[in-house]
């Protein structure tokens, strides 16, 4: 299998007070009027985060999670938030999102050359550290389960977007802590379109402000409530 770099992230994620109502109110709405929207159908998603204990790699700003795509398959992604921790300004638009397909039973201890690539890639001079040290250190810190109801959402102008209604359950991996959140996950197509996509969040924010802005990073929400 083998290591795919893709551009930058796009996303945005807000709390909703509740799914139907509030994805009825978007959907029908004037803010997605001169879109095409078209219905993407429902799923089941799960995440798993790998870290060590005291969170190294998050702390970094890396994010390194498995996510299940089929009953035979899973993705093993690597990915730098910038939300989190600030590169340098000439690392700024280098790719930070990198995946491989593996399979489902794969653990991925199997990749370690792989992460350590896709590190490398995000930090030329690395972390300082014997990386695969920290990589034989991490393991599954936190579970997340949704059900996701997806619409895909173009405009003419050529943004296009995936809105996401999630149900969420986050779980603190070997304990019985738990919590649940309602969330609207809104994804861009392509970085290119960073400052339309930004425009799009504001003119949500404006027009349903009972949604509520938080951390698109799923492992930070993870950490302030578990």
């Amino acid at each position: 299998m083998e290591l795919v770099q893709v551009a930058n992230f796009l996303n945005g994620r807000f709390l909703v007070n509740n799914i139907k109502t509030d994805r009825s109110a978007l959907l029908k709405g004037s803010l997605l009027s001169t879109y095409s929207v078209g219905p993407l159908g429902s799923s089941n998603v799960e995440k798993i985060y790998f870290d060590t204990d005291d969170f190294f790699f998050a702390e970094k700003g890396i994010n390194i999670y498995t996510s299940y795509i089929s009953k035979a398959s899973k993705e093993l992604i690597i990915r730098y938030d910038s939300e989190q921790v600030s590169r340098i300004e000439f690392l700024k638009n280098i790719p930070n999102f990198f995946k491989i397909k593996i399979a489902k039973d794969e653990d991925i201890s199997k990749y370690y050359n792989e992460i350590n690539e896709a590190i490398y890639k995000v930090f030329p001079t690395g972390l300082g550290v014997n990386i695969e040290e920290y990589l034989r250190k991490s393991k599954p810190q936190v579970k997340i389960l949704k059900k996701r109801d997806s619409y895909r959402v173009v405009n003419n102008k050529g943004l296009k977007m995936t809105l996401s209604f999630d149900e969420c359950e986050y779980q603190k991996v070997g304990t019985k802590q738990k919590f649940m959140q309602s969330t609207l996950d809104v994804v861009g197509d392509n970085f290119k379109q960073k400052d339309d996509f930004k425009q799009f969040l504001k003119n949500l924010i404006l027009d349903y402000p009972k949604l509520i802005k938080i951390q698109s990073n799923e492992l930070t929400v993870a950490r302030s409530n578990l």
